[in-house]
């Protein structure tokens, strides 16, 4: 008389709960916000506001802005890059200044004073990229008036030939944002 006992109802109940559950929880919606990414590659101190491109990913994945995309390459960003609020600055290359990629002592905010003592000349410049350490050294971006950058880029292409100075306290350049 086996074949009259009662069928397990109750597991499969509690199997069809768990497959349910699972394609729920598998198919719902995700929350999704729009993110700026790089629409193309930018310079290092070009604006980025101008090279967006709004693309929709999960939300919480990347950091938030807070306020609008705005400012200037902090370094080069490549195309199809997310554009964090770390890769952007507000410190803006002034008119007729050049920046040269540069090995730097220590790691400083954008914005600070250097000096480059180069043989017997010393040239100002301001920091205007964010710092990257390379593996081997710090390099940033720094910006020159146009005379001294190309004085500064033929000393930085030459290997030792050139000291750089990192200013105290003081920022060369006030922010435009």
């Amino acid at each position: 008389m086996y074949w009259l006992r009662r069928p397990p109802y109750a597991r499969w109940i509690l199997a069809a709960l768990v497959v349910c559950s699972g394609l729920y929880l598998d198919l719902r919606p995700t929350a999704v916000a729009t993110y700026p990414f790089a629409a193309r590659t930018v310079a290092s101190g070009e604006p980025i506001a101008s090279q967006i491109e709004w693309r929709k990913i999960p939300k919480g994945v990347l950091p938030e802005w807070h306020g609008e995309v705005t400012g200037f390459a902090a370094t080069e960003i490549a195309a199809g890059t997310p554009l964090v609020p770390s890769l952007a600055t507000d410190i803006e290359i002034p008119e007729d200044w050049w920046a040269v990629s540069l090995p730097l002592p220590y790691a400083v905010a954008p914005g600070r004073r250097v000096r480059i003592a180069i043989d017997s000349a010393i040239v100002e410049g301001v920091l205007v990229g964010d710092i990257t350490d390379t593996g081997f050294q710090l390099r940033g971006s720094v910006a020159f008036p146009a005379a001294a950058a190309a004085l500064v880029a033929s000393a930085a292409a030459a290997d030792d030939a050139l000291v750089v100075m990192i200013g105290s306290g003081d920022h060369g350049l006030a922010s435009t944002g």
